[in-house]
């Protein structure tokens, strides 16, 4: 015998609506159901998972021990942010000099590679180093029924699991990002001085001209923003996984596919909200 399905009445005339148009709303409140319960619960992991949520934190950061393969978050963060750095340095004094300008490349380091450029590829690093990780183990966990095991054991496997992730990437990210972000400035002034013999003096005076301490601090709240986002993401394709490693094989495509695009997407919200719709450049004397 099959259960009947009750509406609210007033809602009864969504019977003849057909089943895929609600899918994604029904996908959408179960993400948003699957958020709330992970967030929802780290008061609950700090007072009793926090010797599992130090041991991410280990694993997140240096990995095994290599510096690509094999890596934490600490070692993607130093490349990625070389390599920022030395991007914005190029284009910066390419496009400066063409003017006479290219010791104001220091600027465009202090704007560019604090507001924008390392934020967003320390999101990106972190989706594709740790996050892919997490899609992976935690899928294999599903897939092997080890959350089921877990469960079965009395522990709350969303804590646990997914919520110990989410407070050791936060800690994991800011510390590794602000190295990420020194190694993008370094890069950035190596470019301009080194490279190209423009004046040092001058790089470094419109440098700490334009780099403010509240730039940083939002910056750092931008990537806290990205890792929460992208560990949850993340770590719901893994919980949910079907079928066998193909499955998991699906569910990491999906999760970076939806990390790039809320990286992006929240980049634009956090900077509208951190530093409002314009932000101009003022030389003062």
């Amino acid at each position: 015998m099959t259960a009947s399905t009750y509406r609210v009445k007033g809602l009864r005339w969504t019977r003849t609506v057909p089943g895929r148009l609600w899918a994604p709303i029904e996908g959408l409140g179960s993400a948003l159901g699957f958020m709330w319960q992970v967030l929802a619960s780290i008061p609950y992991v700090l007072g009793h998972y926090r010797g599992q949520t130090m041991s991410l934190i280990t694993d997140m950061t240096w990995g095994r021990g290599g510096v690509i393969i094999g890596g934490g978050t600490a070692s993607v963060m130093g490349v990625m942010g070389m390599a920022v750095g030395a991007t914005a340095g190029i284009e910066a004094y390419s496009a400066l000099d063409m003017v006479s300008l290219g010791q104001l490349s220091g600027v465009v380091s202090a704007f560019a590679n604090t507001r924008e450029l390392a934020p967003i590829a320390a999101g990106i690093g972190f989706a594709a180093q740790a996050g892919c990780r997490m899609t992976a183990e935690i899928g294999s966990m599903r897939i092997a029924e080890e959350i089921d095991a877990i469960e079965s054991l009395g522990v709350r496997s969303v804590p646990f699991v997914v919520t110990t992730r989410v407070l050791a990437g936060l800690v994991a990210i800011v510390p590794t990002f602000l190295i990420g972000l020194i190694l993008s400035y370094a890069a950035s002034a190596a470019i301009v001085v080194q490279l190209h013999g423009e004046p040092g003096g001058v790089y470094d005076h419109y440098f700490d001209m334009f780099v403010v301490g509240w730039d940083i601090v939002a910056a750092v709240i931008k990537v806290m923003v990205f890792a929460v986002a992208v560990i949850i993401i993340h770590c719901y394709q893994g919980y949910f996984a079907t079928g066998g490693p193909d499955g998991v094989g699906i569910a990491s495509g999906r999760a970076i596919r939806a990390s790039l695009v809320a990286i992006i997407a929240l980049n634009m919200v956090m900077t509208m909200l951190l530093w409002g719709f314009t932000a101009p450049v003022r030389f003062g004397g």
